[in-house]
């Protein structure tokens, strides 16, 4: 199961992340207390091995605003909020994440039928992303369409556990739930956080 930590500010902070195994690295570009200017983010950058992914989360940005992103930054993945426009090309895979609501289940639905990947990666947040809200996982456990999963929204290491064994997703996402500050990861909270979904994985 892949784990990625997002809205790193500090070196320090990325360098505990990656000691401890985390697979994915988020740096947030979009308007939110832990935006970092592209040059913040690619000093961030050199501190990410070649075997972690770094993700460049975008939220709504304009077709100049990614392109820049993506050719400045080059991340592994672009994660952006599902209803964006998404340009013909890009270096970079995306990511697309879902607000959980509703018509959750649909919205997930009329993006796989369009999607050109068989299993698409999907990421379901809470209803409010970045505000530490849980989903409702019983409602992302609903979504009945071929697709891998990743988690997010109010995750800790008090509440992984339950969401993981609840409903077995290809990863989790977690931000605030691992922070002293706003953008400054607590080491000890993550490392928490890595053995909750690890014990959760081993006993499935």
């Amino acid at each position: 199961m892949r784990i990625k930590i997002c809205g790193f500010t500090t070196e320090e902070g990325v360098d505990a992340a990656v000691a401890i195994g985390v697979d994915a690295i988020g740096l947030v570009l979009d308007p939110s207390p832990r935006r970092l200017s592209l040059d913040r983010a690619l000093q961030l950058k050199e501190r990410v091995p070649d075997d972690v992914d770094l993700v460049a989360v975008c939220g709504r940005p304009t077709e100049r605003e990614l392109n820049e992103i993506s050719s400045v930054l080059q991340p592994n993945v672009i994660q952006l909020m599902a209803g964006t426009a998404l340009p013909h090309a890009l270096i970079a895979r995306w990511l697309l994440a879902f607000e959980d609501g509703v018509d959750l289940a649909d919205r997930v639905r009329r993006y796989a039928e369009s999607s050109s990947d068989a299993e698409p990666i999907v990421l379901v947040d809470g209803p409010k992303p970045g505000s530490g809200i849980v989903a409702d996982w019983s409602r992302v456990g609903s979504i009945d369409v071929p697709h891998r999963l990743i988690i997010a929204g109010g995750l800790t290491a008090e509440n992984v556990g339950g969401a993981v064994r609840q409903l077995r997703p290809y990863g989790v996402d977690v931000c605030s739930g691992v922070e002293r500050s706003v953008g400054v990861k607590d080491p000890q909270q993550m490392a928490a956080f890595v053995a909750a979904v690890r014990a959760a994985e081993r006993a499935h």
